[in-house]
């Protein structure tokens, strides 16, 4: 079943290159799956056939430094040693996608978030912090200071 599976992954990684813009060649993977039967239309005609049904992840690469993991659900005929694109759902196949729902599309890698929120704090936030604490004129320490000269001058008289 090893040889099936690599056949599997050769697939969907074939098929993440083509629909996925800046995808990282060769990192599907395929992180769960079921074998069932089920109504496959292909034309005018209908036929059941054995399938997997599989979960598969593969990954996204920006700047080089941005990584996504891209999770998708395909079908993959056993028989015709394809992937297939009209299914009618099992019991079984809903399950199977209920299960993954939340977990299906792009996601961003933590690291890579990470990066950006660290570039997004060094850019936006980071500036004005560090100019109020370095600005040695700033308008509130200039205020204080004829404030208390001020203040000085009251006492003198």
């Amino acid at each position: 079943m090893a040889k099936g599976n690599q056949d599997i992954t050769e697939a969907v990684n074939k098929e993440f290159k083509k629909n996925l813009t800046y995808y990282k060649d060769n990192s599907a993977e395929i992180l769960d799956s079921i074998t069932t039967s089920a109504e496959i239309t292909e034309g005018d005609t209908k036929q059941t056939k054995n399938i997997k049904v599989v979960l598969a992840e593969g990954k996204k690469v920006r700047d080089s430094i941005f990584y996504f993991d891209v999770k998708q659900i395909y079908y993959y005929d056993l028989d015709d040693q394809k992937l297939i694109d009209s299914v009618t759902k099992s019991a079984q196949i809903k399950n199977f996608e209920k299960k993954y729902k939340d977990e299906v599309g792009k996601q961003i890698n933590p690291f890579s978030l990470a990066i950006f929120m660290i570039a997004l704090f060094i850019t936006i936030i980071a500036p004005p912090v560090f100019g109020t604490l370095f600005n040695k004129n700033s308008s509130s320490l200039s205020y204080r200071l004829q404030f208390e000269q001020a203040n000085a001058g009251m006492y003198k008289n």
